[in-house]
């Protein structure tokens, strides 16, 4: 259930950033396949462990104290919420191929 919960949320969320795109003259579906794409990049970017970011903080840490740290290894474990904005990527850029399938074939 509360995973279900989760990926309903992330989905109304995603939906909403999508609705306040329109608000700036774009059609709803022209705006649906980059808010799923921007949707799964902030969550893999703050849900992910090493990588760039970490690696700035440990040798700000490390020019600070003179301490050597051990580097962080870059990990990611997708949640639901990472999927459920794949899923609504995936489905948004196959609806607006049928929608622009003139433009496209």
């Amino acid at each position: 259930m509360k995973k279900l919960l989760l990926c309903l949320c992330t989905a109304v969320i995603i939906v909403v950033i999508n609705y306040l795109a329109t608000l700036l003259g774009l059609k709803f579906i022209d705006a649906s396949f980059f808010s799923g794409l921007l949707s799964a990049i902030i969550i893999y970017f703050f849900t992910s462990s090493g990588g760039f970011t970490s690696n700035q903080v440990r040798l700000q840490v490390q020019a600070q104290t003179g301490m050597k740290m051990d580097e962080e290894k870059t990990a990611f474990n997708p949640s639901f919420a990472f999927y459920t904005a794949v899923a609504y990527m995936i489905i948004s850029f196959i609806a607006t191929f049928i929608y622009y399938k003139d433009y496209f074939i």
